[in-house]
């Protein structure tokens, strides 16, 4: 630390002293900080005790285990995202199945039911056609004096 000390003969003028510290070392107390909060290419953070080569190859060993790690989780998402797929497919084509087979039985109903409307309509046709011609010949049309018929049945 430095530390400011006023003499008596000076007024206003300081000199400034460097602690012991600082000139055995040779760094002041910001150089200090830096090199312990540096991160560069020096000693990796665990690499206190063992030789650098050795945490060099235990960071390795580690980014191997979690790449395979990794690469496993990704492999195992693949497949159920395969199997999803093709459950999805599957389902896709049942459901179309289904789809065509309604609208076939529906095709059918409407056919059937068409057949049966004609059926419906010429028998309503042939009974009204039926009594018709029973009420005509029921009723008797007389001729009037000039050949004129007359309007009413008797």
């Amino acid at each position: 630390m430095r530390t400011a000390d006023y003499t008596n003969g000076m007024s206003g003028m300081t000199a400034l002293h460097n602690n012991s510290q600082d000139n055995e070392i040779g760094q002041t107390s910001m150089q200090t900080d830096d090199a312990l909060n540096k991160r560069g290419r020096g000693r990796p953070k665990g690499a206190t005790s063992s030789t650098l080569a050795d945490v060099r190859t235990q960071a390795a060993e580690e980014k191997r285990k979690i790449r395979d790690e990794l690469t496993n989780k990704v492999n195992q998402l693949r497949s159920q995202l395969d199997e999803l797929d093709a459950n999805y497919k599957e389902e896709v084509r049942e459901l179309r199945e289904a789809l065509r087979a309604s609208e076939q039985r529906e095709a059918f109903f409407r056919a059937a039911l068409e057949e049966r409307l004609h059926v419906v309509a010429e028998h309503i046709h042939k009974s009204l056609t039926d009594w018709a011609t029973a009420e005509l010949e029921e009723g008797q049309i007389t001729q009037r004096k000039r050949g004129r018929p007359r309007k009413t049945f008797k």
